[in-house]
């Protein structure tokens, strides 16, 4: 009977800390919405493309960031719920363990390729803008070709440091460089020459 409430007990404590977390990320996540929309972050959030896609989703870039810092809140009051109920239960150990670093390195993810993400958008719409004043449809090529590269480098970053192997990518990303640094260099040539 002992051994039946100490396990009631610690499945209650498992609730409360899921909820605990649950409330905590509810007011952060607010928190978060309420510093962007005061900050402006909303009205230049929607001049690039991730904002665009939010938008598009009924979300503007304070629903955005706060949904994604609420949702880590509520994983990892999950994750240390069940690491709690790990010390009571043996086998949990282990599952607690997995999910720890999963979280870890999941979070690690997202938050490289989100920044990454938002650092090309930037930069693209800087080229596109200054593409357009200058003219020519071989600048528009060459914007998309670096942004394509621009994209396999973060994610190839973002890998590695969640430590998998990049190695087939990285295979990849030297004849796109080379690529690159050959279209730009044709570019130039072609409109020198038109002069």
């Amino acid at each position: 009977m002992q051994d039946m409430l100490k396990y009631l007990i610690e499945f209650v404590y498992f609730v409360a800390i899921v909820v605990g977390f649950y409330i905590f990320g509810k007011l952060i996540g607010y928190v978060v919405k309420r510093i962007l929309v005061i900050a402006g972050f909303n009205d230049w959030f929607r001049h690039i493309t991730m904002g665009r896609i939010a938008l598009r989703a009924g979300k503007t870039g304070g629903d955005f960031f706060g949904s994604i810092i609420s949702y880590f809140l509520y994983a990892t009051g999950i994750v240390l719920g069940i690491d709690y109920l790990s010390q009571a239960f043996r086998l949990m150990g282990r599952v607690a363990g997995l999910l720890t670093n999963g979280l870890g390195y999941t979070a690690l993810f997202v938050f490289i390729i989100l920044i990454g993400f938002i650092l090309i958008d930037v930069f693209d719409s800087y080229l596109s803008t200054e593409a357009r004043q200058r003219g020519g449809p071989e600048i528009d090529i060459l914007i998309v070709y670096i942004k394509i590269v621009l994209y396999l480098t973060v994610i190839t970053f973002a890998l590695r440091e969640i430590r998998l192997n990049v190695t087939p990518l990285m295979v990849l990303l030297q004849p796109l460089s080379w690529g690159l640094a050959i279209l730009f260099v044709a570019v130039y040539v072609v409109r020198f020459l038109r002069r």
